[in-house]
């Protein structure tokens, strides 16, 4: 009777685990079309900062990661403060030192990385409409980019969800 409660026992903890272990996959793919979402207005709103507030592109930068939640608000708010504690510092250097410091936590593919770098080259180095072009050229892409992901979504997250709690059970069953 113990050993059949201890089969038991084990068996929903495999099975438990493999499922978490599906869930988790699957989350990394809704991250990534949330956080593409987030990074398209953060965008927008930098944007709006720059063409017609005439905002100071660190104070720009750090008032919207002050409003935003999460990696994307933590991504401009570090790099206007890096920006504005060392003057000397170029604006892509600091764009690019944030992003690399924060890849680990971003559930960007390698593609988005490359839209971020080139548009962290292109920040700062122009005024008013050569920077909203920089900016409206990079919103299309991560657009693109975000299309791509709810697709990748559609197809995978049910899948490794699927799989998770299917593998456990096959695993639980050969273990029995």
């Amino acid at each position: 009777m113990i050993i059949m409660y201890l089969k038991l026992v084990t068996s929903s903890i495999i099975i438990g685990c493999s499922t978490f272990i599906g869930f988790e996959f699957a989350k990394k793919h809704v991250l990534r079309t949330r956080q593409l979402r987030e990074l398209q207005g953060a965008l927008s709103r930098l944007e709006s900062e720059i063409l017609h507030y005439m905002t100071p592109l660190p104070e720009a930068l750090v008032r919207i990661g002050t409003t935003m939640d999460g990696v994307i608000g933590d991504l401009f708010c570090s790099t206007g403060q890096m920006l504005s504690e060392k003057r000397n510092m170029i604006t892509s250097q600091a764009w690019r030192n944030t992003l690399d410091r924060l890849k680990d936590q971003l559930s960007l593919n390698e593609e988005e990385y490359d839209i971020l770098y080139r548009f962290g080259d292109q920040l700062g180095g122009s005024y008013g409409q050569g920077q909203s072009k920089y900016i409206g050229l990079t919103l299309t892409q991560l657009y693109q980019q975000e299309i791509k992901a709810q697709e990748c979504r559609q197809k995978y997250e049910r899948m490794y969800k699927s799989l998770g709690l299917l593998g456990g059970i096959a695993l639980a069953v050969l273990l029995l």
